[in-house]
């Protein structure tokens, strides 16, 4: 019985292992978990998500739908291809940002005390980078129409709207983990294939095991990222920061296409 315990728990610490190894990896999960942990604002939202994705993708995997695209290759051809789509339109989001880079707001929804070259001008949200932008408070243009931002009392409904942000984060959340087809390719296709190495038993204490790794990756990032929140917060940073996501995007996605 110290013999199947031990074994068992080599093949858990294995699963484990492996699933850091995938996700931890540069992808559109892993930079909006980012952004949202430095801005602060609806990280344990993102985080859960990200968390509940993972709980049905990958015991689906386990479960043998890779046998089933086995048998359908056209249907691994969608999945292919579908992904390289996904990866070209977050790559074009990040170069988007590398000329006009969004400024992160690290104060959760309150003012900071940021002296002039620091305020963030007020901006509309956007698409930054496959991330929805945050609302800014605490800064504006003064009403001489010169556009110079300077301080301003935030408003009290300000209060009401602070609750906003975490909500704002949920459809992005959403579509990195449920429409980006990279990540059922992930999920499904190649987890699947090797979890299904362990045999009936050993493949479900392989994937019991990359889910606690999943769990752990997600809450240290998420909350980790406070700890980088003042260098990552300036828009020079994520400029090359972007740059840098967007090229590796491509490159992942080229690597995908010639998979086939």
């Amino acid at each position: 019985m110290t013999a199947t315990l031990a074994s068992q728990l080599n093949v858990a610490l294995t699963g484990l292992l492996f699933q850091l190894t995938v996700i931890a990896s540069i992808g559109p999960q892993n930079v909006v978990l980012l952004k949202q942990g430095v801005r602060r604002w609806g990280v344990g939202l993102v985080v859960t998500v990200f968390i509940i994705g993972d709980l049905l993708l990958l015991p689906l995997g386990t479960a043998g739908v890779s046998v089933v695209v086995e048998k359908m290759p056209l249907l691994l051809d969608v999945l292919r291809w579908g992904g390289v789509a996904y990866l070209l339109w977050f790559a074009s989001s990040c170069l988007r940002d590398v000329r006009n880079p969004t400024p992160i707001d690290t104060s959760s929804g309150n003012p900071s005390p940021h002296d002039a070259r620091d305020t963030v001008v007020l901006h509309s949200p956007g698409t930054e980078c496959g991330t929805e932008s945050a609302p800014v408070v605490g800064a504006g243009a003064s009403g001489n129409g010169t556009g110079v931002a300077t301080r301003t009392r935030v408003p009290l409904r300000t209060r009401a709207t602070t609750r906003l942000p975490a909500l704002a984060a949920l459809p992005t959340a959403l579509a990195v983990t449920f429409l980006n087809p990279a990540a059922w390719v992930d999920g499904i296709l190649v987890f699947g294939s090797m979890s299904n190495q362990y045999g009936d038993a050993g493949k479900w204490v392989f994937t019991a095991g990359a889910l606690v790794g999943s769990i752990l990756f997600f809450i240290t990032v998420g909350y980790g990222a406070r700890l980088l929140s003042r260098p990552l917060s300036k828009a020079s940073v994520w400029r090359w920061i972007n740059l840098g996501i967007g090229v590796l995007m491509i490159a992942i996605a080229a690597r995908l296409a010639m998979m086939g």
